[in-house]
């Protein structure tokens, strides 16, 4: 077995030094990086608010829970190559790394095709399926169509990041999504404002951004001098690190894109109390996605720090890492809840002027923020078990929580009830219920890990 014997320039080595610095300087690149990337759905948000107006808004709002389904599902099978990639590091492994990186990177490529495909041709029926109002309807196909199309560029660059964060670096993937974020929001200015595409304009200037940012991706890789050099003729996938792969990442992809999808569904009961109520929605998911940019940065963390503590068998520094994640969750997230609460209204002002509409958005954001750090914490120990190739017990959990319970309570009660605040509690409610199952698995899981490795020293 090769062995890798000093730092690269690619990689850093979390098995050793200061826990908390190693969280901290992981977690800020990759949040202004999720923040860059977040910025290719709120660009097109606030242009598309500002200068098409209402029913555009509601358009793009219709279309987002669906994307979100598929990207989600990717997300998942890049999570496993990621939990993989950071094993084999933590192991020193450069033989398993190679294999997982140009494994993950060619099935990245006929994952982008598959879904690429499926989009273009599912999206109206699921429109249908949620009852888009008919006046935006048209406008919201368009969109999706276009989106989907260029959806294989968006997952080869994801995949690229994923490599490089298994290898705990998360400063070029931040450099990456700076330039695919300018490229986007100028792209949209021209379509929308000179051209005048309307909303198609907003789908294509992401598609090409998308397209253009994986030059720079995919150079890093290729052009490296160290043992993680990406090579065209090594691109094979490998039955073994695939099998791995899936099965730390499959359970991760249902579970993301079953949750977008339960979403989705949710948003056919936005739609029933209007136009307005629609566009209120889609103005908070584009600030439930910011918000939930920390607590994501904060999880990935910790599942690469505790992923290569695990392939090196240091049981202590794993608490330590999660101890100190912990603390960092509670802090980022108290205090963001508030600055959201706090200035609801004039953060929902920056997007749209329909009073109604604005009050709407205003009401989803404080109904929601009092429960984000608890849904920072089910996060956290949900990455940290996929980090503990521990994937089925999340997927399970998050299902349990975010889908069963979602679709049930709000199902339930709208037969009875025609309550906005029912509605917009529906959302955050899961939280609580997953949080505390997760830490409860997490302990017993950590028992287990302490015990299989006093066997092996033995």
């Amino acid at each position: 077995m090769i062995k890798i014997t000093h730092e690269t320039p690619l990689a850093v080595d979390m098995t050793k030094g200061s826990v908390l610095p190693h969280i901290i300087s992981f977690a800020i690149p990759f949040f202004f990086g999720n923040l860059f990337q977040q910025l290719y759905n709120t660009a097109d948000c606030m242009i598309v608010g500002k200068f098409l107006g209402r029913d555009s808004l509601a358009a793009l709002g219709a279309s987002t829970q669906f994307v979100f389904t598929l990207i989600g599902f990717f997300n998942g099978f890049a999570t496993g190559a990621y939990v993989v990639i950071s094993q084999a590091f933590g192991a020193k492994n450069v033989a398993r790394l190679q294999k997982a990186i140009h494994t993950s990177v060619l099935a990245a490529f006929f994952i982008g095709i598959f879904i690429s495909v499926l989009g273009i041709f599912i999206s109206p029926l699921v429109l249908q399926l949620i009852k888009v109002p008919e006046s935006v309807f048209s406008m919201a196909d368009s969109y999706l169509r276009i989106y989907f199309f260029g959806m294989v560029f968006l997952l080869l660059y994801n995949i690229t990041f994923s490599v490089l964060r298994g290898l705990g670096d998360s400063r070029r993937p931040l450099y990456f999504l700076i330039f695919s974020s300018v490229v986007n929001i100028v792209l949209d200015l021209i379509f929308i404002l000179v051209l005048n595409w309307g909303i198609k304009g907003a789908a294509w200037a992401t598609v090409l951004s998308e397209a253009v940012s994986i030059i720079p991706a995919f150079y890093v890789l290729m052009k490296s001098d160290d043992v993680f050099k990406l090579r065209i003729k090594k691109l094979r996938i490998d039955s073994c690190i695939l099998k791995e792969i899936l099965r730390i990442g499959l359970p991760g992809a249902f579970s993301s894109s079953i949750t977008a999808f339960s979403n989705t569904f949710l948003q056919k009961y936005v739609n029933a109390f209007g136009a307005s109520c629609a566009a209120g929605w889609a103005v908070f998911s584009r600030f439930d996605q910011l918000a939930i940019m920390p607590m994501n940065a904060i999880a990935f963390a910790a599942m690469a720090f505790v992923s290569q503590n695990y392939g090196a068998r240091k049981n202590e520094r794993i608490y330590l890492g999660i101890q100190d994640s912990l603390k960092t969750v509670f802090v980022f997230i108290s205090f963001l809840s508030v600055i959201m609460f706090i200035f609801a209204r004039a953060l929902t002002c920056l997007f749209i002027s329909d009073e109604e509409s604005v009050n709407f958005g205003v009401l989803f954001i404080r109904y929601t923020a009092p429960f984000y750090v608890l849904c920072g914490t089910s996060m956290l120990y949900c990455q940290i078990l996929r980090g503990l190739s521990e994937p089925i017990i999340p997927m399970a959990v998050t299902f349990a929580g975010f889908v069963a319970f979602r679709q049930i309570f709000i199902f339930t009660t709208s037969h009875f009830f025609k309550s906005f605040a029912i509605l917009a509690l529906t959302y955050p409610l899961a939280w609580p219920i997953t949080s505390l199952i997760m830490i409860l698995y997490f302990k017993r899981k950590m028992r287990q890990i302490h015990a299989s490795f006093k066997k092996i020293e033995v």
